[in-house]
């Protein structure tokens, strides 16, 4: 996946649309190891092994991380059963918003 979103140290927030492909279930999109579930971070990636794994939060789906995501691979990890996750992912369908209206915040005013 590529570096879309707002990036935060350890996660990143993103739309719908940079990570999913609506054409076909939306877990689907997310190309994650299905048999693969952390609820907590996991301090490796089980695809390539490295310990630069970033939490994702979907707007409008989940508040808080809704998967795991390495940033050396790209492989996704999922932090939740994959029904579940798809029914998150469900919830921001039609969401949209304009990143250019949201103005600066400075990170240190982050919540």
């Amino acid at each position: 996946m590529a570096e879309i979103g707002i990036i935060f140290k350890k996660s990143r927030l993103v739309m719908l649309d940079d990570v999913c492909d609506k054409n076909k279930r939306l877990v689907d999109s997310i190309e994650a190891e299905k048999d693969i579930i952390c609820k907590n971070k996991p301090e490796i990636c089980p695809k390539c092994f490295s310990t630069d794994i970033k939490g994702v939060e979907v707007m409008g789906s989940y508040e808080g991380t809704l998967f795991w995501e390495c940033d050396d691979c790209d492989s996704a990890i999922l932090r939740f059963e994959e029904s579940r996750t798809e029914e998150y992912l469900q919830l921001a369908k039609g969401l949209w918003t304009n990143p250019q209206d949201w103005g600066y915040v400075p990170p240190s005013e982050f919540n």
